[in-house]
């Protein structure tokens, strides 16, 4: 049940000045008509709580600089105070002192709304969730009566998803416990179908390797383990044998490396042997000029080097001269010289040929030299290639055959122990399954006696507000209404085991029905335990749609005369009519206002829409 909240005083801000009315009583009837600004003040009221969804007039918007309302709650007396500039709401506890700091309107992301406040105040949790929302919009259409909807829909203009909640939030029909389990029985059952899904897939993809037993998997893993401990072994072997010979195969790279090296050698020898031919050569052609000079001087003159006659048949004395046929004494000794000469340039022509020749053969011997430096070097390079195509490539062939066969027996190894595994897990998935699913049977019966439970209560509670429905709708048209309830789904008021959808020919009873509702709403918040409601109600108007002359007269005293007996001391109604209260129900507080006595005293009288 919920707390107590009772409106007090609300105010207005004009110029500087708070002026308004007093509210304080079970009973607050504002006569008001056409122009006093009924309207206004229960649309500033709520407004001021932090409700969105009021309208307010332009009275309030021109003049009015803040909005101000006192209500009694069992946490003391309250002030709520709407500056009309920023949207905000400021609390204050009376009693207590606590102020509340500013509140949005219109709360952004993260922050806490007036609205949500007020409704904590009232004793009703605000609630945001998937199934819909509690604010204090929605619970605004419970306890406020708003003039322009007293002859049209229900619930105004909220939203079903969040309509739906706050009826069972506020009417104690939501069972947690029963959500709770509902949420469980579908987490359970949404378990227990993955569950099931895994098993079955696991299922499918044993049965693709022919459904081997857990025999035919222990054989098949220790052949595999065999086959790969008997590869790993060969490669073990090959790669000891690859380690010998690849040491030969060195050696015998690093003789023909060797080799190559002699190669280079014996090719420089031979260069530099050539080289030396060359000299060698030069010597001898220098040589055998200078024989043939000392050849030509040692040669006796035959013919003068002038006019190149012959001389031989030249005479006369002594030695003479065979060009100028002149006594010469010297030619003796001369041709001695050049007989020396002769003989010294042919001895240096020998020993040039004799150099020479030694020098040919050592430049041959350089060349052989080189010829079989290269054929070495040829033949122990081909040893090398031939030893490491006969010992070392067939070895690491076989050596890669031996890795590429171990490596396959160990992956068929580890999909054979994934067999196992799967095996072992399908085990698993089954003992699973089983487990989810009868979890998810358990839940599921749980929530079904819990919902049952919650259908039970539900329909006891429809049951009685339906009764307290009948007892104050049928007196206010015996005539008209036969019968009177609430819908079971959707906590609607029904006429005539008729909607007011279906009722929307006929305005008077359709007014009826939102006036015996809303007095519903306040009765059951009286009597009922579960019910989270506030004991107040707002009524702005409710008579506007009984029509006029004697009928609507008479319609109206009925339904005034209801309101009056459903007043308590520890419950208030706001009533704005135009018209007097047939009864005064104790605690009535009336007051009468018109154009010339607007409810707001102090505002302009410039103004007008009040």
């Amino acid at each position: 049940m919920a707390g107590k909240f009772a409106f007090l005083k609300e105010e207005f801000l004009i110029d500087g000045a708070w002026g308004g009315l007093d509210l304080d009583a079970p009973v607050r009837h504002l006569r008001a008509g056409i122009g006093s600004g009924g309207s206004t003040i229960s649309e500033t009221a709520f407004a001021a709580l932090g409700a969105t969804s009021v309208v307010l007039t332009p009275v309030i918007v021109e003049q009015c600089d803040a909005i101000r309302v006192e209500f009694a709650t069992d946490e003391g007396v309250w002030t709520a105070t709407l500056d009309l500039a920023t949207q905000q709401v400021i609390f204050l506890n009376k009693t207590t002192g606590e102020v509340e700091q500013p509140l949005p309107v219109r709360p952004e992301a993260g922050e806490r709304a007036a609205g949500s406040f007020s409704l904590e105040r009232m004793g009703i949790p605000a609630m945001e969730t998937p199934r819909g929302n509690v604010t204090i919009d929605t619970v605004l259409v419970l306890v406020y009566l708003q003039q322009h909807h007293a002859g049209r829909n229900t619930f105004g203009s909220v939203s079903v998803t969040d309509m739906n909640l706050t009826l069972e939030v506020c009417f104690g029909l939501l069972d947690e416990a029963a959500a709770h389990l509902k949420a469980q029985a579908k987490a359970a059952r949404s378990r227990a179908t993955r569950d099931a899904t895994a098993l079955r897939k696991a299922s499918e993809q044993r049965q693709k390797y022919g459904l081997p037993t857990s025999f035919d998997l222990d054989m098949e893993q220790e052949r595999h383990g065999k086959a790969a401990d008997q590869h790993a072994a060969d490669r073990l072997r090959l790669a000891q044998e690859l380690e010998h010979h690849q040491g030969v195969l060195t050696t015998r790279d690093a003789e023909a490396a060797r080799r190559l090296q002699a190669v280079s050698s014996a090719a420089a020898a031979a260069d530099q042997a050539h080289q030396a031919l060359a000299l060698l050569y030069e010597r001898r052609g220098l040589a055998r000029q200078r024989r043939t000079a000392a050849e030509e001087a040692a040669r006796p003159r035959t013919h003068c080097f002038e006019c190149e006659q012959s001389l031989q048949a030249r005479s006369g004395e002594g030695p003479l001269c065979p060009v100028c046929r002149q006594p010469d004494p010297g030619i003796p000794a001369r041709q001695t010289q050049r007989t020396q000469e002769l003989a010294r340039a042919k001895e240096a022509a020998t020993e040039a040929d004799t150099a020479l020749s030694g020098g040919q053969q050592s430049a041959q011997k350089a060349v052989e030299a080189r010829r079989k430096a290269e054929q070495d070097a040829q033949r122990l390079a081909a040893r090398a290639a031939a030893y490491r195509t006969q010992e070392i490539t067939p070895r690491e062939a076989a050596q890669a055959r031996a890795s590429a066969g171990e490596s396959e027996a160990r992956a068929k190894l580890e999909a054979v122990k994934a067999r196992r595994q799967e095996l072992v897990q399908i085990v698993e998935l089954e003992k699973k399954e089983a487990a989810s699913s009868q979890q998810a049977d358990d839940v599921t019966k749980a929530w079904a006696v819990a919902e049952g439970n919650a259908q039970e209560h539900r329909k006891q509670t429809v049951k009685q507000l339906s009764q307290i429905f009948a007892d104050i709708a049928i007196p206010m048209a015996p005539d008209k209404i036969r019968s009177a309830s609430i819908d079971p789904k959707t906590l609607a008021p029904k006429i005539n085991n008729r909607t007011l959808k279906q009722l929307a020919r006929s305005a008077g009873l359709v007014s009826i029905a939102h006036t015996a509702y809303h007095l519903m709403a306040l009765e059951a918040a009286r009597s009922m335990p579960f019910v989270l409601l506030p004991r107040c109600q707002w009524l702005d108007a409710p008579l506007d749609g009984l029509g006029g002359g004697p009928e609507g007269e008479r319609l109206a005293n009925a339904v005034l005369t209801v309101c009056a007996e459903n007043a308590s001391s520890d419950s208030q109604i706001v009533l704005t009519t135009p018209q007097a209260l047939p009864v005064s129900p104790q605690g009535l507080h009336s007051t009468e206002h018109d154009s010339t006595r607007p409810l707001i005293p102090h505002a302009r009288p410039e103004s007008d829409g009040l």
